[in-house]
């Protein structure tokens, strides 16, 4: 399992304490809409050197090192590559966007959340980051389903090189699809899922239509999680013509959060390579990796013909 140190991720020097101004231009109306700016309440917390305020917004602390991993990674895929469009598809109150764009130094980062009430906690927080540099903006934030924002990016040829996707509550087995239509080839998704029950083997049918994998309980569930995200990732873009290499994979208890960083590629998964099946032995506890051709004739060395 990876894990970052804190002292990786340095507060950075240019931020500064300017307020944005409300008047935000756009020829979308999900962009400009001033009955949004309402109150909220102010919680203000500190993560990484970095205040900002996380109002009514869903928030944990606990999902922080899960955020350095994917600010180290975007960070790394800025120093190789040279540039950084970073897209954060459920961004909350905007504080992955903010350490995207301070830790990272993203060259633009969209901003979305569905709930247009959290405009204001997401606008105060990002107008840490000037806007604009120059005449190009740095950030913009927008409010719609994070599957539209996706497909739309993808419509109007808008392609990103890290996208974020921390589907809390839910799986990212309904986004990755649109997901992977809007990324840069070589680029980057940064995937979750939520869904312990499944991973669990408690929800079988579930896991075979979210995923293609029905789970039985075993007792390397958090493993499993892991695993089948990362099969769903596989399968959603084979349907394209790509396929996607996971880079790391990362599980927490609280939620439980299973997350994984994945790069995508053109070209289809090759015959029987790292794709198949896990069965598990309740006799003996014995566990084999088999492939799609192997079905109707697994054994276990126990003799057990269960397995």
């Amino acid at each position: 399992m990876l894990t970052t140190n804190p002292k990786t991720l340095s507060p950075s020097p240019f931020i500064h304490k300017t307020l944005i101004n409300p008047k935000y231009s756009s020829t979308s109306p999900k962009f400009l809409n001033f009955n949004s700016l309402i109150r909220c309440k102010c919680n203000q917390v500190t993560e990484r050197g970095i205040l900002f305020d996380t109002g009514e917004t869903f928030f944990r602390q606990e999902s922080a090192i899960g955020r350095d991993l994917g600010v180290l990674s975007a960070a790394l895929y800025k120093q190789s590559k040279g540039q950084l469009r970073v897209l954060d598809a459920m961004c909350g109150c905007g504080i992955r966007s903010l350490r995207y764009l301070v830790e990272s130094k993203a060259d633009f980062v969209l901003a979305n959340d569905a709930n247009e009430s959290h405009r204001r906690v997401i606008l105060e927080n990002l107008a840490q980051v000037e806007r604009f540099q120059g005449e190009k903006k740095r950030w913009v934030v927008t409010h719609c389903e994070a599957n539209r924002v996706l497909t739309d990016c993808y419509l109007q040829r808008d392609y990103f090189d890290f996208i974020d996707i921390d589907s809390f509550g839910s799986d990212s087995s309904f986004f990755l699809r649109a997901a992977f239509s809007s990324l840069k080839l070589d680029g980057l998704v940064y995937v979750t899922s939520t869904d312990g029950y499944s991973s669990g083997g408690h929800r079988p049918f579930h896991s075979l239509a979210a995923y293609g994998a029905y789970v039985r309980p075993m007792p390397y569930a958090n493993e499993l999680g892991l695993r089948i995200l990362i099969g769903g990732a596989v399968r959603e873009a084979s349907v394209l013509g790509y396929h996607v290499t996971p880079l790391f994979s990362y599980y927490s208890y609280h939620g439980p959060v299973f997350r994984v960083l994945l790069r995508m590629n053109r070209g289809k998964l090759p015959d029987n390579r790292d794709y198949g099946f896990i069965c598990y032995c309740y006799r003996c506890g014995n566990s084999q990796a088999v492939s799609w051709s192997e079905l109707g004739r697994i054994r276990c060395p126990c003799s057990n013909s269960k397995v």
